[in-house]
Parts: C-alpha cells; structure tokens; sequence
C-alpha cells in the first residue's frame, strides 16, 4: 500500500468502515425511534441533545469532515431556537449537536416558538369570523382566545341582508320598510291602446311593518292596498272607475304581485266595460309591467 500520510490513512479506513457498514446491510438513513428528538428537537426549555443542522446524523443529513480541533454553531437562533455547538471529532468528522434548543410545536402565544420565521402562524389571526353574537355575519375577528365577540347585527328593513342568513329582511328587527317603486317595463295588450294610468318611468312607493300585515301603496297617481308578508310577499290591487274618451263607464283594475326581496315585482292592469251608452266603446285593454324596488 506504501507510506500513507496521517489523513490518508485516516480517509481510507473511514472508507473501508463505510464500504463494511454497506456490505452488511447497515441502513443509509438513520431512524429515529418515538420519543427521540429530530434535529435541534427536544421539549421546549430542555437541550436537544442530538439535533442541529450541522450533520450529526440526527437530521438524517451525513457527518461533515473536519480537520483538527474545530468547533461550529448548529441548530437555530430563529425564534425561540437557540443554536448549539458541534465539535470536530478524532475521527475526522463534527459530532452531535451539544446546546441546540428548539425548535418546539408551535402555539398561539405570541411567539415564533417552530422557529420559522413567523409568530403563531396557522391560527388565521386577524381573519374575519362570526363570533358568539346573535347574528351570524363574519363581523369578528380571530385571536388567540377564539373569535371576537362582536356586535350584534340586527335585521334592518332597508334592502340588505343585515344578518347574513342569504335572505333581505327576512324576520327583519327594526323599522318600517319604505322601498320606492319604478316601472321599468310596460307592454299593452293592443298598439291601440293608450292613456294607461302606469306607463314605464311612473313611480311610487310601498310602506310596511317589517312583520308585514294590511298596507297602502301609490304607483303613480293610482293607490293601492293589500297585505305583505314578513317575507317580503305583497299582493297589492287598486280599482279605478272612470269614463273612457268613448262615453263608456269603465272598471280599471290595477294588481301588483311578486316578492319584495326578490327586487323586481309584476305590475297588470285590466280594463271591464260597466256601462254602455249609445254608441260604441272601445275594446277593453290590458297592460303588463315589470315594477322594480329601489331601496
């Protein structure tokens, strides 16, 4: 083999140690059995006595070489980490970790205690959730201590679904509901047909109890009465007796019918001759519309 220098010699038995480890079937990973520590592991405010990052074999990592009486830091000083020291060793290669504390579960107490960098990440604080209020709207925020308790969102009769539960003033808590209606479509039943008292553009407005009950409404210059629901269902008429251009007495009917929530509600005018004078009236008309609420 001839003279070999000390770190020749040295490198070939560690070589023919390894060489003897594989032809024996020894593992290339180390396994790290339930209660031992990972590197730079260990119960919070003890000493990982194995870990670091400096290739001790407790990481999984090999062991780096070194040469002579050498020492380097290991483990973190992240956080609530703080590093150890590994030692060069006869053999040529760092030792465990010695001092390493860290890294720990990490918990919501206002510290980066896995040492990564952030404090008390993956509890979602700061995010909006519902707290144990009566609402159910993700007004709150989350801390350590659980969700906020915010304040309570009453259920407002204005067009808006104050307490989150998908559905505008339903089982509404405060005022009376007052949206404006607008006829946003009018379709007469003949071109002939004309002077309707509710054309497309005519306004009104509808006022109620958020509990619903008996109401009164005006969509132009024609009033109207009937009931509304707490769900916001209205069914409203409107009678008007007049004498037609014609000389005839009519009946005009007015309904408007539809689900206030919904936004949009349907508007339906009849015509009924009372009355025939001589001469000849004209043909009875009707009118279809589409009345949307505004709020």
């Amino acid at each position: 083999m001839g003279d070999l220098s000390p770190m020749q010699l040295r490198n070939f038995l560690a070589g023919a140690v390894v060489v003897g480890l594989i032809a024996c079937g020894a593992r290339s990973e180390l396994e790290i059995s339930p209660g031992s520590t990972s590197a730079g592991g260990g119960a919070k405010g003890g000493v990982a006595g194995g870990g670091g990052t400096g290739g001790d074999g407790g990481g999984g990592a090999p062991p780096e070489p070194c040469e002579g009486i050498e020492q380097q830091p290991c483990g973190s000083s992240v956080g609530e980490c703080s590093p150890g020291v590994q030692t060069c060793q006869p053999d040529g290669f760092f030792g465990p970790c010695v001092g390493a504390v860290g890294p720990f579960e990490e918990l919501c107490n206002g510290l980066d205690d896995n040492c990564d960098g952030q404090v008390d990440d993956g509890f979602g604080l700061g995010q909006a959730c519902d707290g144990a209020d009566s609402d159910v709207c993700a007004d709150d925020v989350m801390t350590c201590d659980g969700c906020t308790l915010g304040d309570d969102t009453l259920e407002v009769c204005n067009g808006v679904d104050d307490n989150c539960n998908g559905v505008v003033d339903s089982d509404c808590e405060v005022g009376d509901c007052s949206p404006t209606l607008l006829v946003t479509g009018s379709t007469p039943s003949n071109p002939n047909c004309v002077d309707f008292p509710v054309m497309a553009g005519s306004t009104g407005a509808i006022n109620y109890p958020c509990e619903g009950g008996m109401v009164t409404a005006n969509l132009d210059n024609i009033t109207f009465s009937g009931t509304v629901t707490e769900q916001g269902d209205v069914n409203l008429t409107g009678t008007v007796l007049f004498i037609g251009p014609d000389g005839c007495d009519w009946q005009a009917d007015h309904s408007i019918t539809g689900s206030i929530p919904g936004g949009t509600v349907q508007y339906f005018y009849s015509e009924t001759l009372l009355t025939v004078p001589q001469g000849n009236c004209w043909f009875p008309c009707t009118e279809v519309g589409t009345v949307a609420i505004q709020w």
